[in-house]
């Protein structure tokens, strides 16, 4: 099969295995859609009043940033999933790492599964959960960290930042959006121009396309370092639980420490992957269990990876999964293997470990801008004076699907 081929391959699985609601935003529901869209605009206007109302207060000085005493990284998006925004964020924490940092995480506490992550990927990094991430960060600094990393951060303008990374999806970029909940964007395009780095991220999407969003994206952002990065299938693992660094009990509370296996209220289990990466996938018929804001592009993806999907459970983003979820995968999969992203697998695995469960790995490719994304974090961790500088490198990581 030739590259154009399967790229065409690839989205029309993504297409297939669409949400509904992904579909009315798209105008690809029929005739309900369309009347739904209709009736929805005035919701989105009042939508973009107040959330323009909102960043100005900001941006015009009438509502004060705070400051927490070290440098402050958010890594965010302008719509409302899909565009790689937790692997990113691990590839931002790896590169400052690298760089001798000590960076913490902050999230705001609505998506356990992702915090669940983190602490799985890096057990001695401050993974800090809470609403009030001011007080998050002072937790941070407690913790020994000399650097924050805001998971999901740019509409939230209370903490001041000194750089802002925004991600946005080649899969669904367009001139026009919808905003919420007429269609999946936070923001329009022009919020693009508070961003000082605009990562152009595709799954599905081939590299002419990403390129193409990453020159259209320049004319909102004219000051902002572009990149493009490629989220790409890199193989499998089986996945299993054990006890080990987990997530918050509290409002801007640090992750406890479970190392010597005492657990505490607020906590689970987090993820690991059994053995190496392996390039096959698991062998026979298959079914795919996703709860992510694109699910489509999971199993396009699975299934560009050598996967035989004969069908697909699928939910909405950050899906809390319970026993009768349980059951309908069982029965669903009748004893197949099931392939599904490293966030659901943090879940599944500790509701459910009898599941033969598959995480797709997914890679961090920097197609383009590595460079110039170094030199922006080598100058805010004062690299002349306190660090020795280093090259970013392409990560292999459990694809989350977020």
């Amino acid at each position: 099969m030739d590259r154009g081929a399967g790229e065409q391959t690839t989205a029309d699985t993504a297409l297939r295995f669409a949400t509904g609601v992904e579909r009315i935003w798209r105008g690809e529901a029929g005739v309900a859609g369309a009347v739904l869209l209709a009736a929805l605009m005035p919701c989105e206007a009042a939508y973009r009043i107040l959330s323009g109302a909102y960043h100005a207060l900001y941006t015009r000085g009438v509502r004060r940033q705070h400051r927490v005493g070290i440098p402050v990284i958010s890594v965010g998006n302008i719509s409302v999933g899909g565009t790689g925004k937790t692997p990113v964020t691990r590839w931002v924490v790896e590169e400052l790492r690298r760089r001798g940092a000590r960076p913490a995480v902050l999230h705001g506490g609505y998506a356990p599964d992702e915090p669940a992550l983190h602490r799985t990927w890096y057990p001695d990094v401050p993974v800090i959960v809470g609403r009030d991430r001011i007080a998050g960060g002072a937790r941070a600094i407690e913790a020994g960290a000399d650097v924050v990393v805001l998971d999901d951060g740019f509409q939230h303008r209370r903490l001041a930042r000194d750089l802002d990374v925004v991600l946005v999806a080649a899969e669904g970029w367009t001139a026009r959006p919808k905003l919420l909940p007429r269609g999946p964007w936070r923001e329009p395009p022009k919020a693009l121009h508070r961003a000082d780095i605009v990562v152009v991220t595709r799954r599905t999407a081939p590299a002419e396309t990403a390129s193409e969003v990453a020159s259209a994206v320049r004319r909102w952002a004219p000051d902002a370092t572009i990149a493009r990065v490629h989220l790409r299938p890199m193989g499998w693992s089986r996945a299993r639980v054990y006890a080990g660094n987990v997530l918050v009990g509290g409002d801007g509370a640090p992750a406890p420490d479970l190392r010597g296996g005492v657990a505490s209220e607020g906590t689970a289990d987090t993820l690991e992957t059994v053995g190496e990466r392996r390039a096959d996938p698991p062998a026979g018929e298959v079914i795919a269990v996703a709860a992510i804001a694109r699910p489509g592009d999971f199993v396009a993806n699975a299934v560009a990876a050598g996967a035989n999907v004969v069908d697909a459970v699928l939910y909405r983003d950050h899906h809390a999964y319970d026993a009768d979820d349980v059951k309908r995968i069982a029965a669903v999969a009748a004893g197949r293997p099931i392939v599904t992203t490293a966030k659901d697998a943090v879940k599944l695995a500790t509701l459910a470990p009898e599941l033969d469960l598959w995480v797709l790995e997914q890679g961090v490719v920097v197609e383009e801008g590595a460079e110039a994304i170094g030199t922006r974090l080598d100058a805010l961790l004062g690299r002349s004076r306190r660090y020795g500088t280093a090259s970013p490198t392409n990560a292999t990581i459990g694809g989350t699907g977020g």
